[in-house]
């Protein structure tokens, strides 16, 4: 029997030798010290150790925080309050094992708070557009002053002593805040009388203008109407707004609301409301035209996501309305030409589907010539591929349309009341504009063009080999010297900087001495008739982008609208205003995005749209203004947007 429990005890010894080895862990850390001022870096030192094990993560917890951090790694620590503090640390080993420990300190109060205080030069007489400079006079009782922070307005600057140019006008506070080698910060306000001067920007007024809640605004501009006596708006939420320079609502009018035609809630692809929306166009005896359809393709080609063209007085009723099938509309500005009004689209409905649109028409294409008495059509154009936007038309009716990235800018001549293009339907050749000698058409997309008192028209392009977010190329041509029966070369080209892509609205504008502005994602450039670059304006950043075309005043000021994108949110929208001889002396914020063209009334007002607290908004600005530059100086040549030089 006793060999046996022997036996047995040998057993067990053999079986315990052969499992793993005991684990355990020991949390522990140390301080730099026990006694801390507020907001003083507490240096801790992880010890813990581990036997059989190796740690793998800490936790630390302090006051209301915590971090984890592997291994031995420790954090910096730091009260802002006085007391006894207890700082926590868990940690565990790759086993899951885990052990605790806690210590205290002591958190005190002795540093005496830095004294904030400055000057400025001048002390008065200040006005908008004037340089200030700023001279820092804070003190520190028992230490140095590390850290500057100046609230400017709305701007924030962190230099010792700034020099800072007034935007804004009205009494702007002026907030220094300082901070010690302590940590310790005092702050001081200071009100400063800024006044109005010709470089000043007010935004005046700002009205949201369509109830839906998810209507969205990218593309469709503000137009006015002759006089400037009424200003109308559009978004993706399809309603046609009218307010007066008050920014009182006159009416809407809901272009939705042909159940027949269009559906309730026409989307993009996505399923979203963010595409783009088409600009009215206003006639001079006020008749508003609209174009209203899809931007994006849709799998439904029937009924249910037909396209229209809407034709509305000025007391905001029907005149007539012509319904286009399952079109596609793409940042289309009606052009006003006699008794026609033109339009083109990116896709249209085939004979199949929509037959009677093209009873009596022997071919069907984009281009369609609309009788403004009734809303009939008057001709076909053959607008191959479709378009994306962009259109002009001399005084004498000659019109320009781009096609997309494969048959270039087709020009029309006006013959017997008709609109012909001596180029080929099917190919390319110098009948077309924007052809360069490698004979790959440049990209036109949405960029609208621009023409000039002696028929020149200016034409940002895409360059073909750069793809939908290409470089930006300006051509000019003659139209005197188009030959019918050879085509056309460009007078001269000129590489700009920055990017241009579609659905942006980007373009060209002619101001009164005839220097010829235009706008690329990241700067306005200045370009001299003779192609020669006069100055670029950046963005105010990086993560800031320009919408829209530039605009043009009675003054020769020019102004533009850019956004701020913050990891794709678009967070800032502001008219940007810049001197003739290129200098940025003006901008107001307007709302979280501004992605369309400014629009300048002929009383001087600017008008934006875009979005604010989630709403399309129209924003109206006053400056020093009177009225547009005489000359084809914005967004569809005019404040009416009739894309046609007068």
């Amino acid at each position: 029997m006793k060999r046996i429990s022997l036996l047995l005890i040998l057993a067990a010894a053999a079986l315990v030798s052969c499992q793993e080895p005991k684990v355990s862990v020991i949390a522990d850390f140390t301080t730099n010290k026990e006694v801390y001022e507020v907001n003083e870096d507490v240096i801790v030192t992880n010890v813990s150790v581990a036997k059989n094990d190796v740690i793998v993560a800490c936790k630390w917890e302090w006051g209301s925080s915590h971090l984890y951090s592997k291994q031995l790694e420790a954090p910096t620590i730091s009260f802002d309050t006085v007391g006894e503090k207890e700082i926590k640390l868990t940690v565990t080993t790759d086993t899951n094992v885990s052990a605790s420990c806690t210590k205290t300190i002591t958190v005190q109060d002795t540093n005496k708070r830095p004294v904030a205080d400055f000057s400025w030069t001048p002390e008065s007489g200040i006005s908008a557009g004037d340089e200030v400079q700023f001279t820092d006079k804070s003190s520190d009782p028992d230490g140095s002053i590390v850290a500057w922070e100046w609230k400017i307005g709305s701007s924030t600057v962190t230099e010792q002593n700034p020099k800072f140019t007034f935007s804004e006008f009205g009494d702007i506070d002026v907030t220094l805040t300082v901070t010690d080698n302590q940590k310790g910060t005092g702050s001081v306000t200071k009100t400063i009388k800024v006044s109005k001067s010709k470089n000043s920007l007010e935004l005046v007024w700002a009205k949201d203008y369509d109830a839906d809640p998810e209507a969205y605004v990218k593309f469709s501009s503000p137009a006015t109407n002759a006089d400037g006596s009424a200003v109308y708006v559009f978004s993706s939420g399809q309603h046609l707004v009218a307010f007066d320079p008050d920014g009182n609502k006159k009416w809407s009018y809901d272009a939705n609301q042909f159940e027949d035609h269009l559906p309730a809630n026409p989307r993009s692809s996505d399923g979203t409301k963010t595409g783009s929306s088409c600009s009215p166009s206003v006639d001079s005896d006020g008749t508003i035209y609209l174009a209203v359809g899809y931007n994006e393709k849709n799998g439904d080609t029937k009924k249910t996501n037909e396209s229209g063209i809407y034709a509305i007085n000025p007391d905001g009723t029907l005149k007539w309305y012509f319904a286009y099938g399952n079109a596609r509309f793409v940042n289309i500005v009606p052009v006003i030409l006699g008794d026609r009004i033109f339009l083109a689209t990116k896709s249209n409905p085939t004979k199949d589907d929509f037959p009677a649109i093209w009873d009596g028409q022997s071919i069907v294409d984009n281009g369609i010539m609309l009788n403004k008495a009734n809303g009939t059509i008057a001709q076909v154009l053959r607008v191959k591929r479709g378009s994306y936007g962009g259109f002009a038309a001399t005084k004498e009716e000659t019109l320009m349309v781009h096609t997309d990235d494969t048959y270039g800018t087709r020009v029309y001549w006006k013959e017997d009341g008709d609109w012909k293009f001596y180029g080929s339907n099917d190919g390319r050749d110098k009948f077309m504009l924007g052809l360069p000698s490698s004979g790959n058409p440049e990209c036109g997309y949405t960029t609208y063009m621009a023409v000039d008192a002696n028929n020149r028209v200016y034409i940002l392009y895409g360059k073909s080999s750069s793809g939908n977010n290409s470089g930006a190329i300006l051509y000019c041509y003659d139209l005197k010297k188009y030959d019918k029966s050879a085509g056309a070369s460009p007078e001269w080209t000129l590489e700009l900087t920055g990017t241009t892509n579609r659905y942006s609205s980007f373009g060209t504008v002619v101001g009164p001495d005839g220097t010829i502005y235009v706008t690329t994602r990241k700067c306005l450039s200045a370009v001299d008739p003779n192609g020669n670059l006069k100055w670029a304006v950046p963005t105010s950043g990086d993560n800031f982008a320009v919408w829209g075309s530039p605009a043009v005043d009675d003054q020769g000021y020019i102004y533009f609208n850019e956004s701020e994108v913050d990891n794709s949110v678009q967070t800032l929208g502001k008219l940007v205003k810049v001197s003739p001889e290129g200098s940025r002396i003006s901008e107001v914020a307007l709302g979280t995005s501004v992605r369309t063209s400014p629009t300048i009334s002929p009383d001087g007002t600017i008008y934006c749209t875009g979005m604010k607290d989630d709403k399309v908004t129209l924003f109206a600005v006053r400056g020093s203004a009177t009225g547009p530059a005489a000359t084809w100086s914005q967004f569809g040549g005019n404040p009416r947007k009739s894309c046609k030089a007068e």
